[in-house]
């Protein structure tokens, strides 16, 4: 085998470069909010990436495999070997709040009110009383 061989090999292991997909405009949103995530929680990058598909998701629930496809993407780059979406989930609960994330018989998950809400703080959404229905 030729260097350039083994080289090559090691290469496509670690990582794959994506063509196509979302808009540069999408990805760079996303990359945004990602980073926001992580300033606010103190997340990894790949439970920034199950954050932030949570958080788009608005309630609906996202399965495992869902969440397997997104976790390993940031930017145009992807991660062969990413933590699984129940490590990830760990992380957020840890970090965001065991409150924030619900979870439906073990193979789907959705945020909470509270958990879209923290996330809607960290992005930087500034919320009055009047909005969230509190009156004073």
């Amino acid at each position: 085998m030729t260097l350039a061989q083994d080289i090559g090999q090691w290469a496509g292991r670690m990582v794959q470069v994506v063509v196509g997909g979302e808009s540069l405009k999408t990805r760079r949103a996303a990359d945004r909010r990602r980073a926001l995530y992580h300033q606010a929680f103190g997340l990894r990058p790949d439970a920034t990436c199950l954050l932030d598909q949570l958080a788009q998701a608005n309630g609906r629930l996202v399965t495992n495999q869902e969440a397997l496809r997104t976790i390993g993407r940031r930017g145009q780059v992807v991660d062969l070997r990413p933590r699984s979406p129940e490590v990830c989930m760990i992380d957020i609960r840890q970090k965001v709040g065991a409150d924030a994330v619900e979870t439906v018989r073990g193979c789907s998950w959705r945020l909470t009110p509270l958990g879209r809400l923290r996330v809607m703080r960290a992005q930087g959404v500034v919320f009055s009383a009047a909005q969230i229905g509190i009156d004073r």
